[in-house]
């Protein structure tokens, strides 16, 4: 079973005012962070809007990690949005899923390109075209574009963890990944967030 996780994160000076706002699920994650889950919350990479209230004077961090599709976060702050990153994992499928769709209108291309030999080289084919492509590459870089890292300061990372974040999240580092899944782990780690998994808000409720 694939990971999924999504929750709001901060510091655990502010636990007690968080609590104020009666999340339906509140534990220490370690002896910085703590997690909570609103009763908005849902398996998504939006941001819940119980987050923007809770915001006005703390900064929050929405984490999601959808371990098959994508992975993400958002930092909320005086009741605003101040940063972001989403990274996907379905870009190259759905792209060689747009061309196919494009060259084989008889096809059913999910089909065609993942279960039928005769998709086999054509898919092959398809993932080096987009490789290759501006238009993917271009995609991807746009997943950094509001990294916005200084903001981590709120949560009291010190320059050289900042430092340590822009050297990772960026495209040229995401690119030369063996793995893709590699680059969430890194990042919680520079965040001392590495208990952040398996919390969700339909666990919490069956528990």
């Amino acid at each position: 079973m694939s990971e999924l996780t999504s929750g709001s994160l901060s510091l655990l000076k502010y636990k007690e005012a968080i609590l104020e706002h009666d999340p339906i699920y509140a534990e220490d994650l370690n002896d910085k962070w703590f997690v909570f889950v609103t009763k908005d919350t849902e398996e998504s990479e939006e941001i819940p809007e119980s987050l923007f209230q809770i915001s006005e004077k703390i900064p929050v961090l929405y984490f999601y990690n959808f371990e098959d599709h994508c992975w993400g976060y958002r930092v909320v702050y005086n009741s605003q949005e101040i940063a972001s990153l989403h990274i996907s994992y379905v870009l190259l499928d759905t792209s060689i899923i747009k061309l196919a769709e494009e060259r084989y209108p008889e096809e059913d291309h999910i089909e065609f390109l993942y279960v039928d030999p005769r998709g086999d080289k054509i898919r092959t084919e398809l993932i080096e075209e987009v490789l290759r492509s501006n238009e993917y590459n271009e995609k991807i870089a746009k997943q950094f574009t509001n990294c916005n890292l200084k903001t981590f300061r709120f949560f009291e990372l010190d320059n050289e963890r900042i430092k340590q974040l822009d050297d990772i999240l960026n495209n040229n580092y995401y690119t030369q990944l063996e793995s893709k899944h590699q680059l969430v782990e890194e990042f919680k780690e520079l965040l001392n967030i590495q208990e952040m998994d398996w919390i969700r808000a339909d666990r919490i409720n069956k528990e």
